[in-house]
Parts: structure tokens; sequence; C-alpha cells
């Protein structure tokens, strides 16, 4: 694994306001996920394997995409998964952490992922993880 993609990178860092956002999470034991989130209450998340096959080269394997909408109740957050598919695709990309700490993906990782992202102190985890 390569440590500095270790962690949580948001959209919503460089795009304060935005209608609509994702975010990566990278672990050390190779998992991760992209969630992506609307104003509009839908959300998407896309489960994947990753690596760095070579310096700047990216690789993920999706594996399951989950999505349904999000609610807000006495200030908690909670995902309502509406349906789970399996996935078995392969995405390579190109990538860099700019001097401003900025991860910039040569192209998205999967639909609704943008290539900018900075990272999130003390950062999140798979909304969905545990349902």
């Amino acid at each position: 694994m390569s440590a500095p993609l270790v962690g949580y990178w948001s959209e919503q860092e460089v795009y304060p306001g935005s209608p609509e956002y994702a975010d990566l999470g990278f672990r050390p034991d190779g998992s991760g996920w992209m969630y992506w989130a609307s104003w509009s209450k839908e959300f998407l998340v896309h489960r994947f394997r990753w690596h760095v096959p070579a310096p700047g080269v990216l690789a993920v394997r999706l594996h399951l995409t989950v999505g349904g909408e999000w609610s807000v109740a006495e200030g908690d957050v909670t995902h309502h998964v509406e349906y789970r598919e399996d996935a078995d695709s392969v995405v390579e990309v190109g990538w860099a952490i700019e001097p401003n700490s900025e991860l910039t993906l040569a192209r998205p990782l999967a639909s609704l992922c943008g290539t900018r992202f900075r990272p999130v102190a003390n950062g999140g985890t798979d909304p969905t993880d545990a349902g």
C-alpha cells in the first residue's frame, strides 16, 4: 500500500457548499470505498480493493455498489440501503498528491466521483459498513 494515500479524502474540502460530493477512503489493508451523497438525500457507495502497482498509478478493483437514501434524525445520519449490486471491474488511474496536500486523480474512479480531494483529519468510515 502507498502510505500517502491511506486515509480519508473529500471533495467537500475542495468545493465547500456543493450540493453533492464524493469522499474516498483508503485503508492500510488495501480495502476502500468511494461515497457519494447529494442534497437530494441519495447516496452511493462503491467498495473496492486498491494498490499502487507503480509510482503514480492507482489500481482499484470495484467489488460492490450500495445505494439508497440518507436521512437525519436527532442529529444522527442514517443510511437506508435500497440496493446492493456485486461488481467486478478494474480501474487504473494516475494520481498525485500536490504540495497543498490535494489528491488529484487523472480521471474519476467511478461514476459520480470527482478528481480533486483534500485530506480530512480523523476521517470517516464507510457509512454502510455495518449494514
